[in-house]
């Protein structure tokens, strides 16, 4: 080795370790943001399934309960059975040129709308953030 490679290696020094640790670095954060997206991604999955499942259900419940009544309204099993199929229909993967949170957003509105034809008082099951009811419940004696 001459001089002037050790003069190189002693300049060029800084920017190799500068190229080295931002590799590095660049390789550490694209791991653990694809971990935290990924949980990320999980956690809001399931919180998006489970608010469809407790729509399913409630359609199938007021469905059974309609039904039963001489006269079922029809508005409401239409109403009803609307919101069953846009659940059914939501996607059940990410697909890049579906817009899941419109469908999402279209499924809650019509959620209100069955919410309202049926006449259900939601105030009474509404949460507060803390988990607290919104209106303090009666004592239940015996």
């Amino acid at each position: 080795m001459d001089f002037n490679d050790a003069l190189d290696d002693i300049v060029l020094a800084e920017e190799k370790y500068r190229q080295m640790g931002f590799t590095r670095g660049f390789s550490l954060g694209e791991e653990v943001g694809w971990r935290d997206g990924y949980q990320l991604g999980l956690q809001r999955g399931a919180q998006i399934a489970t608010e469809l499942g407790f729509y399913q259900g409630f359609v199938h419940a007021w469905i059974t309960v309609l039904e039963r009544e001489e006269i079922a309204k029809q508005r409401k099993m239409v109403a009803l059975k609307a919101l069953l199929e846009m659940t059914k229909n939501f996607p059940q993967v990410n697909i890049a040129d579906e817009d899941m949170f419109e469908k999402l957003h279209k499924i809650r509105a019509k959620f209100k709308q069955v919410v309202a034809i049926l006449n259900i008082n939601t105030q009474e099951t509404e949460l507060h953030p803390e988990g607290e009811p919104s209106s303090p419940r009666p004592e239940m004696s015996f």
